[in-house]
């Protein structure tokens, strides 16, 4: 039975440790993720790929302590759920400074109006085929049927053919919004009023739009 517990259980003072490990992990890995996770999601290469994996590894071995139990395992992901249910209560709560005024991450614009930011791939480690990938997907066989091409916080490639009426409101969250929305406007590609009766919204139904004067202190 001694042996039993061994493998399964932990002693109170591991589990205390399992506990700070846990804690220390979580806003250590969370800082390494806002500096660094769009261009770590984004880029295919295979030293990326391992950097990933190697950091996941490090944050679970760490969190185990010096002898990975069942126990151990259980009070390391309780303490994550705790933290994260402490930190989504904190967030919902309509103090300032608990709110940050503007998202570590951003979506970046690979390319508009048909011409692509080599310098935005090479920062995030892209390449002209992998854009070309998620291109491809969207239905895009020439450069000129591209009006956006955004780098999204997840790491995924949106893209937003020509012809499509892209509002202003799109625009949240992109870095530099507002000199894209010059550039979309003098390519003909930015709409601001209301779409045609026969237009249809990306879930089906109509999608309402808002006056540019409401949009654009929110679009930077």
């Amino acid at each position: 039975m001694r042996d039993l517990w061994y493998y399964l259980g932990v002693p109170p003072t591991a589990a205390l440790g399992v506990v700070i490990s846990t804690v220390t992990i979580y806003f250590v890995f969370g800082a390494v993720l806002r500096l660094w996770g769009q261009r770590l999601y984004s880029s295919p290469r295979s030293l990326d790929l391992a950097v990933v994996t190697v950091l996941g590894a490090i944050v679970g071995r760490t969190t185990m302590g010096h002898v990975p139990t069942l126990a151990g395992g259980l009070i390391a992901i309780g303490t994550l759920a705790l933290l994260e249910l402490i930190f989504r209560g904190l967030r919902r709560l309509p103090l300032p400074q608990l709110r940050p005024s503007a998202p570590s991450a951003r979506a970046v614009v690979l390319a508009v109006d048909g011409k692509v930011r080599t310098e935005s791939l090479r920062h995030y480690g892209l390449s002209m085929p992998v854009l070309w990938s998620s291109m491809r997907q969207a239905g895009v066989s020439h450069p000129s049927q591209v009006a956006l091409a955004v780098l999204e916080p997840n790491g995924r490639i949106s893209v937003i053919r020509s012809g499509q009426p892209v509002h202003p409101r799109a625009l949240m969250g992109i870095k530099g919004a507002h000199a894209v929305q010059a550039q979309l406007r003098d390519a003909g590609h930015l709409h601001t009023g209301t779409l045609p009766s026969g237009a249809e919204g990306p879930s089906g139904g109509s999608a309402p739009l808002v006056a540019p004067q409401q949009v654009d202190s929110q679009a930077e």
